[in-house]
């Protein structure tokens, strides 16, 4: 018996010292944890160390590679019964609402969200308690709640920064941070913070993460209309992580802008085919509305595009992307002449902008 107690203590330790490497994201230690726990859990038949191992993998995923992340990627822990009353329970509503914000399915995430933070009381974790309030920031970038975003993340990093052996985490911060004042158009201060989260990364050596910088600058500057200098930034993206659907979103974006249709359309069908795959509702929306608008489709067809995705989108309540296509599909419509229903469709945009600017006020 005492035996067994002592291999579970073991293993369960082994798990608790492999979170915070992932926490932490030193992947490399995370990898070579893994590895060792992986041949110690094939002699385990305790169901919660079998949970939590499955949970810790799921984070382990994400964190290697956040954009190979599908619809699947969490059936494993849905397989287990979850319990209600430990720090399990806050996991699982926690990284399932990392998974359901990835694959874009908001509302799910905004929930199970909600349920972590009621759960995130009990958690004495000062550090566990920033991981939280980080991610929790990065959903609200994603719905365009970028003052919420920013409250969070600063209340992320603040924590961090009083810890040692977390520089990733506080460049993480600064990364969202510039994200978020992207969103907001604060240009100045949205550079400012990405490249203090680049120099960051630069002098820890962490050239996985100087990517990550890299397309948000390209993001950044994409957002200024200055394509070239987006498309050099997001090219190199890329070109380093050929399955960077966001990246290639935007890069085919700024080409069409720029008149390169033929080169658009390749990168939108590549982008298209890698979230096809991965079964990314909200991304294969965006790839086939802006092929359509880069082929210049006539109305018809881009209104039958763009209702599809405003489908999703009111399900998501992502209202800055119904404003967007809706003033599209209106400009196109009022050009072919059909003013009374163009004239539906701005109406529609005004609406959607409204809610945007309101959901993103700080509350």
């Amino acid at each position: 018996m005492d035996t067994l107690v002592t291999e579970y203590e073991v293993v369960a330790n082994m798990l608790n010292d492999w979170y915070i490497e992932i926490r932490a994201r030193r992947i490399d230690n995370a990898h070579q944890l893994k590895e060792e726990i992986d041949n110690r859990m094939k002699d385990v038949s305790d169901q919660s160390l079998h949970l939590y191992y499955s949970l810790l993998d799921f984070r382990y995923k994400y964190i290697v590679d956040n954009l190979n992340i599908s619809k699947d990627c969490f059936d494993k822990v849905e397989t287990f019964q979850i319990p209600n009353d430990n720090i399990l329970t806050y996991y699982y509503h926690f990284f399932k609402a990392i998974h359901a914000s990835t694959v874009g399915s908001y509302s799910i995430a905004r929930d199970h969200y909600d349920k972590a933070e009621e759960l995130l009381n009990e958690v004495s974790d000062e550090i566990e308690q920033a991981e939280f309030y980080y991610k929790i920031g990065a959903f609200h970038y994603d719905i365009y709640e970028s003052l919420q975003s920013i409250k969070y993340v600063n209340k992320a990093k603040e924590i961090f920064s009083k810890h040692e052996g977390h520089e990733r985490n506080i460049g993480f911060c600064e990364n969202l941070l510039g994200m978020a004042c992207t969103n907001l158009r604060e240009w100045a201060l949205a550079e400012e913070h990405l490249v203090k989260a680049m120099d960051l990364f630069q002098k820890i050596g962490e050239e996985k993460f100087t990517v990550m910088v890299r397309h948000n600058l390209g993001l950044l500057y994409a957002g200024q209309n200055m394509s070239e200098l987006a498309i050099r930034y997001l090219s190199e993206v890329s070109d380093k992580k050929p399955n960077h659907y966001k990246a290639i979103f935007i890069e085919g974006r700024e080409h069409s802008k720029l008149g390169n249709q033929e080169t658009a359309n390749t990168l939108f069908e590549r982008g298209l085919q890698l979230c096809t795959e991965l079964n990314n509702e909200e991304y294969q929306h965006r790839f086939k509305i802006l092929r359509d608008i880069n082929n210049n489709v006539p109305a018809e067809k881009l209104e039958s595009t763009v209702l599809a995705g405003i489908e999703y989108f009111e399900r998501e309540d992502l209202n800055e992307y119904i404003y967007e296509c809706c003033n599209v599909l209106a400009e196109k419509i009022f050009e072919q002449g059909q003013h009374a229903k163009a004239g539906t469709y701005f109406y529609k945009a005004i609406q959607a902008k409204k809610k945007a600017d309101a959901k993103g006020a700080l509350k």
